[in-house]
């Protein structure tokens, strides 16, 4: 015998836009509205490019490190040091090198390019071996009494660095109807679609900082501008880059900002690591073994936002999403800056109407300096 059916609106007949809907005037959002990406840390208004091309003007102190090119023994007095770095020594320099358990300190005597004489064991010291690569530390420059300024010249020229803008831009088209009929929770759609465009607009800009990568030319018939990110900055060669497959590790962290403390003259402002969420949670079980809680906790984990170097400098931690899950940055907040074309920042603009639609865009031109990037910054890429 089969069931019978029944006859007028049953409640199983309901359809789910008939059911009661929850009319707050928040709706949820799947997107990200928090504080703690590279673009809230540094800002959008930082600067205001006045060309399609940004340039600014670096400056920085005659370096005080150079790399031994050859293998020595303990006596050899021709040493041959990397290219340029000849550049760095005068009659009179004295000079030691940076590996574990060497004391020697040598002094230089005849300067021809990039290799120097040398009076080796300087003083109280000794004559050592020293491998391919190894630091030469530049302790001081000394002088004769009769030393005249005119025999020698330190100026060191300014440099140039310079970036394209990015037009960011999302377009709107709404239909009077559309607009004009009563929605659950939304009290109008044009203003409901602009918030989210920006939103996306600004997701965009915060990756754009990270990720982008410079076109060939400010842009033209044939070709979009686009700015160059952080990444992109921090790889160039010259800089404190390393690649080697490895785990993250506080050694390792360590490792990275020694060696930009060391191209900086020890000069890092608002110290930070920016990673992905990958890393982050690795950054969070550094010292996990030595944490202890209370017995009385009613929470559990950790979390780390700042990191304490062994040089004894704190580096505040960022996470954003949009960082590679295998690349760790560190590199000083003062030294980046973030803004728009004068005139040009992100808003909404209401355009000509044109039949029966709202048209509207969502759209600015923004760049943004990374200054001294190969010295102040450094980048690990490749890490598990």
């Amino acid at each position: 015998m089969s069931l019978s059916a029944a006859t007028g609106a049953a409640a199983f007949d309901m359809t789910a836009s008939t059911y009661p809907l929850d009319l707050s005037d928040e709706l949820a959002e799947i997107i990200r509205s928090d504080n703690t990406s590279l673009l809230s840390r540094v800002g959008a208004m930082g600067l205001t490019a006045t060309e399609k091309t940004h340039r600014w003007v670096e400056d920085s102190l005659n370096a005080n490190t150079a790399t031994l090119d050859e293998d020595l023994d303990s006596s050899e007095t021709g040493i041959d040091v990397a290219t340029d770095d000849g550049d760095k020594f005068k009659i009179g320099t004295l000079f030691k090198f940076n590996e574990r358990g060497k004391t020697e300190v040598c002094r230089v005597t005849g300067v021809s390019n990039d290799t120097l004489t040398v009076e080796r064991g300087y003083g109280s010291t000794s004559g050592e071996t020293h491998s391919t690569g190894a630091e030469i530390m530049i302790i001081g420059h000394t002088k004769q009494e009769s030393w005249k300024p005119s025999q020698e010249d330190w100026t060191k020229e300014r440099t140039a660095a310079y970036n394209y803008c990015t037009i960011f831009g999302l377009g709107l088209a709404i239909t009077y109807t559309r607009q004009e009929v009563e929605l659950a929770g939304i009290k109008s759609e044009f203003a409901h679609q602009t918030a989210y465009r920006l939103k996306e607009i600004m997701r965009s800009l915060d990756s754009s900082i990270i990720n982008s990568i410079r076109s060939a030319s400010e842009g033209g018939d044939s070709d979009y501008g686009s700015m160059a990110g952080i990444i992109e900055y921090v790889s160039q060669a010259g800089g404190n880059v390393t690649t080697t497959e490895e785990s993250l590790t506080e050694t390792v962290t360590n490792a990275l900002y020694k060696d930009i403390w060391d191209d900086s003259g020890g000069s890092i402002g608002r110290g930070f690591i920016l990673v992905g969420g990958a890393l982050k949670r690795v950054i969070s079980t550094f010292d996990q073994a030595y944490r202890r809680n209370d017995f009385d906790s009613t929470r559990a984990g950790f979390t780390v936002e700042k990191f304490l170097t062994d040089l004894g400098f704190e580096l505040e931690v960022i996470v954003d999403p949009w960082v590679p899950d295998d690349v760790m940055i560190i590199g000083d907040l003062d030294r980046i800056k973030v803004g728009p074309m004068r005139g040009d920042a992100i808003r909404v603009e209401n355009l000509a109407r044109t039949g029966r639609l709202i048209e509207a865009m969502v759209t600015g031109q923004y760049t943004m300096e990374v200054r001294n990037s190969t010295s102040a910054f450094g980048i690990h890429r490749n890490l598990a």
